[in-house]
């Protein structure tokens, strides 16, 4: 593959949306089916072809599918999608997996030595992504693969304080059982708590606080 531009990795996920890397560029995108028929056009027009993955089939991604049977590009069916790949941003192939909740497609990537603290422009990891986006099962796969749970962000954000600020309890339980450090403050004096109960999330407020007695 080396010095082929022509080529399109695509990843469909159960939901329909399509992960696509552009060759050995490296840029990423989650894309729905419209941008996805538009770049197949493209691919057919320059005599490129597709490396294609998937998670298991659902009736949403039969259209992506079928999109992929008319644009009559060679396609080539692999579980793997291109492990190294970094779009603008610094943003990688596992950081969209993690943020979407593509199980199959992360845990692929890290059973191939996909880095776990590759970190964006902003500093964040994947473990931050799926913390994010209360992702549980993904922050589950990122914290047994051995993900850092305390890593920081430019700003000295956690994924704890990430999964606190948008109410994720799923995710807080497993990161303080992953030992996240409860007590760990922002660049401006903020925990994770304080993000819990500035945006009403009294529950997962709650959780942070027995845990912070429990380890003081």
């Amino acid at each position: 593959m080396s010095g082929d531009t022509a080529v399109l990795y695509a990843h469909v996920a159960d939901d329909g949306g399509v992960l696509v890397i552009e060759g050995e560029s490296g840029r990423s995108a989650w894309v729905a089916l419209p941008e996805f028929v538009r770049r197949l056009e493209v691919l057919q027009k320059t005599g490129g072809s597709l490396l294609l993955s998937q998670e298991q089939g659902s009736p949403v991604a039969a259209p992506v599918f079928e999109a992929i049977r008319r644009a009559g590009v060679p396609t080539t069916l692999s579980p793997q999608i291109h492990s190294d790949a970094i779009r603008t941003g610094g943003s990688t192939a596992l950081m969209s997996a993690a943020y979407v909740g593509a199980e199959e497609l992360a845990r692929d990537l890290v059973d191939r030595g996909a880095d776990l603290e590759a970190r964006d422009e902003e500093g964040f990891t994947a473990l931050m992504y799926a913390a994010n986006a209360g992702q549980e099962r993904l922050a589950r796969l990122l914290i047994e693969a051995g993900a850092e749970v305390n890593q920081v962000d430019r700003a000295g954000s956690t994924a704890l304080m990430f999964a606190a600020q948008h109410g994720h309890t799923g995710v807080v339980k497993k990161l303080l059982a992953a030992d996240a450090t409860v007590g760990m403050r922002r660049a401006d004096g903020l925990t994770a708590r304080d993000f819990a109960a500035g945006n009403g999330h009294d529950r997962v407020a709650a959780i942070l606080q027995s845990a912070e007695l429990q380890r003081s």
